[in-house]
């Protein structure tokens, strides 16, 4: 393995425990990844949006630049791109509640490109993503209602035109569906044991530890601790 220079973090699921909380171990292994590694930029990807992960970033001190709503925003040098808009994620979120009494996630209210959902039991949105032109991920933690183009792939395309790297330099870490995109293109990736079977097919190295305690188990893996 080369000299890596992007590292891409998952937060819930993967930086965190099943019920979102950080362990003190984790924060301390992030924290000495950051130490040991001068040369490699951190960067926080998430379906989250950007307040949230603007205040994880300062309370951890863990990432270099952040891709909030699964790669709908940039913060970077201290300023915010914005790559899609709501309009087609909102005209379907509409028919969902009307056909499903799909339930608005609590953010919404902050998001700028993305929605997000709750919709309990096994449900095919193909139709909804062909009629309002967008696609449906589930996160783990809820639904989200994406722009076609927007995901963690895309994110990670623009984070190594940043970064001025290749997928030999780049490792990614993620445990849902929304991450797989973003698994396939980095050469490197891990997963915790608690993430979903078809991420861990695609995945370089796959922890037999769950959520904080696999990441930490991914890090040593690489060398990164």
């Amino acid at each position: 393995m080369g000299m890596l220079k992007l590292l891409m973090l998952d937060i819930d699921g993967t930086m965190t425990e099943k019920d979102q909380s950080m362990n003190e171990k984790t924060l301390t292994a992030l924290r000495e990844v950051k130490k040991r590694n001068r040369d490699l930029n951190i960067c926080l990807i998430s379906g989250n949006v950007l307040p949230v992960m603007i205040g994880i970033m300062n309370i951890t001190g863990i990432g270099d630049s952040l891709m909030a709503e699964n790669g709908g925003l940039l913060y970077h040098a201290k300023s915010i791109t914005k790559y899609f808009d709501s309009v087609a994620p909102k005209n379907a979120l509409e028919k969902l509640k009307e056909d499903h009494g799909a339930v608005e996630f609590i953010t919404n209210r902050w998001r700028e490109t993305s929605l997000s959902f709750i919709l309990d039991g096994v449900h095919d949105f193909s139709p909804y993503e062909k009629q309002f032109n967008v696609k449906i991920e589930d996160s783990g933690y809820a639904k989200h209602i994406l722009n076609n183009g927007q995901g963690k792939g895309f994110a990670t395309r623009k984070l190594m035109e940043i970064y001025g790297c290749s997928p030999e330099e780049v490792i990614a870490c993620g445990d849902g569906e929304n991450d797989i995109s973003m698994i396939k293109i980095a050469e490197y990736s891990g997963v915790p044991n608690n993430a979903i079977d078809e991420l861990k097919v695609s995945a370089s190295y796959v922890s037999d530890k769950p959520y904080g305690e696999g990441l930490i188990d991914i890090f040593r893996h690489f060398s990164l601790i």
